[in-house]
């Protein structure tokens, strides 16, 4: 949370300091301009003095007036009354509305400052009272998760051993595998969020291949693909990645493809220079049956916890691409 809070002010500081930069330069060229007609109407007024006094005022310390050019100044000339022809010069010091300029911005940058940092702590505070907040509802809902996963995975453990006793009384076993294989994939979707609760710490990677993995789900769903084709040519492949949280991945793929597709669902691994790709299409059935899209997103923050990307695509099919799929070394 604390990197999360010092990338937001830091959003928050340069955005500032953008817009304040772009106003300072808008600032900057009306002010020059101001300056500019600032500094004529003082030649003129030293230009009327000039005459006024029968050629006895000089001007000050930043102004000059006389009949003569002075080399590398800001020179204005005015027309001798007494002179046609000839003209009266009014030298601006060097630098001096250079310094005007200076002046201003050296305190509207010292204001901006202040303001800014002000600003910043006060934004940081916000920022940490909401991440706080946002930190506290999280473990809430963390332990409120792990809590209903816990009483629910025990009522499973109570209905599997429901399901041996029975198995030793009834001599139909088949309505109780129809049941148990049922309480086993409820056990399974269940896993996936009892499994995201776990810190990375406890994730322990290990070398696993993956075409293997794929081709026994395959064969744990094989009454589910009856009717249907499974194109699938096994390549293979090792990935450096925790072996549950790939069960969980596959079985969670593999099982919306099944239960999503009308009858074909293929299954690709690409193997390339930057990574492992790997491919799940299946064509759709029924395009109201479908979920809310909450087991997608699961398995999308696993991916993302080992480095990987998840990308969805809907057209003719539904197609689920993991990219750089645990592709490297710890």
């Amino acid at each position: 949370m604390k990197f999360e809070n010092l990338k937001f002010l830091l959003y928050f500081a340069f955005t500032i300091t953008v817009a304040l930069a772009i106003l300072n330069i808008f600032v900057f060229y009306k002010l020059k301009r101001f300056v500019e007609l600032s500094i004529y109407q003082q030649a003129y007024t030293h230009y009327m003095a000039y005459l006024l006094s029968e050629r006895t005022y000089k001007g000050n310390e930043d102004f000059w007036v006389g009949e003569n050019y002075r080399e590398k100044t800001l020179s204005y000339a005015f027309k001798d009354p007494a002179h046609p022809d000839g003209y009266i010069y009014v030298s601006v010091k060097p630098n001096y509305a250079k310094s005007i300029i200076e002046d201003f911005f050296k305190s509207l940058l010292l204001m901006e400052f202040g303001v800014v940092f002000f600003f910043l702590l006060v934004f940081e505070l916000i920022i940490s009272k909401t991440f706080d907040k946002l930190k506290e509802q999280e473990e809430w809902i963390k332990s409120l998760v792990a809590s209903v996963a816990h009483k629910f995975g025990n009522f499973l453990s109570t209905q599997k051993v429901n399901l041996a006793l029975l198995k030793t009384k009834l001599k139909d076993q088949s309505a109780l595998s129809r049941l148990e294989k049922s309480i086993l994939k409820v056990e399974k979707d269940m896993n996936l969020i009892i499994h995201l609760l776990r810190e990375e710490k406890q994730i322990k990677r290990e070398w696993i291949r993956i075409d293997k993995l794929i081709l026994e789900m395959l064969r744990d769903f094989q009454e589910d693909l009856q009717g249907k084709k499974v194109i699938f040519k096994p390549v293979e492949t090792y990935v450096y990645a925790d072996r549950v949280d790939i069960m969980d991945i596959l079985y969670n793929i593999i099982s919306n493809a099944i239960r999503y597709s009308k009858s074909v669902i293929h299954i690709r691994i690409c193997k390339t220079q930057r990574g492992i790709y790997l491919v799940f299409r299946n064509d759709m059935g029924d395009p109201q049956a479908h979920g809310l899209g909450v087991g997608t997103k699961l398995v999308e923050k696993v991916v993302k916890r080992h480095g990987g990307k998840m990308q969805i695509r809907v057209k003719k099919f539904y197609t689920v691409v993991i990219y750089h799929f645990f592709s490297k070394k710890a």
